[in-house]
């Protein structure tokens, strides 16, 4: 039976580990990899999008303030016992910016759509996960997993505005990551849930038993959903 208790020490650990993956270029073992705690780890290609046409498209994380994001999402993901370990950060810029906005700013556009068309897929790699960030989507959305590229896309400012790296960012990310993993939104609860979009009420980073089932189920496949 699996332990959904992971020690704020191997949080650490794993948070310590991505970095340095990060800054040697270097690739971990393909597949998921089970920990003696009975996590699932899980890789992940962080791409940041870069643009001097459209700020929103500019992502500006450091790899330190990755390394900050990717442990707020372990520590959700904790309670599911799935790990994610950064793989590699590239930096690569953003395509079609003009549509991007174009889209954006029309009420009546698919954003969806413009996410899509804005991601260079030259540096994905389609064995493990792939995660694309960018600064702003404006509220329009907060984030967005595209089953079709098998890809998550988020931004380091929530729909507020806001950069809670943290915080709204990390929990975003972490909402999109289990659609990656099979995972259907929830109605909002009072006791709140992960997958409850645009839910302020509860706990917004809980998950039920049948859903971290769920996402081990996919975890345990080592791709996304």
């Amino acid at each position: 039976m699996f332990d959904m208790t992971m020690t704020t020490r191997t949080i650490r650990r794993l948070a310590t580990t991505c970095l340095v993956l990060a800054a040697c270029g270097e690739s971990a073992p393909t597949g998921p990899e089970l920990d003696e705690d009975g996590g699932i780890h899980l890789e992940m290609r962080l791409h940041l999008l870069q643009s001097s046409e459209l700020e929103a498209l500019d992502a500006t994380l450091t790899d330190d303030e990755v390394g900050e994001v990717i442990q707020a999402v372990n520590e959700v993901w904790s309670q599911a016992g799935v790990v994610w370990q950064i793989e590699q950060i590239v930096r690569e810029p953003a395509l079609n910016p003009d549509f991007f906005r174009q889209v954006l700013n029309d009420p009546f556009g698919n954003p969806a759509s413009a996410v899509a068309a804005v991601l260079p897929k030259e540096n994905i790699r389609p064995d493990i996960w792939n995660v694309f960030l960018i600064r702003d989507f404006g509220g329009a959305l907060g984030g967005v997993y595209l089953l079709r590229d098998r890809v998550v896309v988020a931004a380091e400012l929530d729909p507020t505005g806001n950069r809670d790296l943290s915080g709204g960012t990390a929990r975003i990310l972490a909402h999109e990551l289990g659609h990656s993993l099979g995972l259907e939104h929830v109605p909002c609860i009072a006791t709140g849930n992960l997958m409850a979009a645009g839910c302020p009420r509860g706990t917004r980073t809980r998950l039920e038993p049948f859903q971290i089932q769920i996402s081990r189920q996919q975890a345990e496949t080592g791709r996304p959903f």
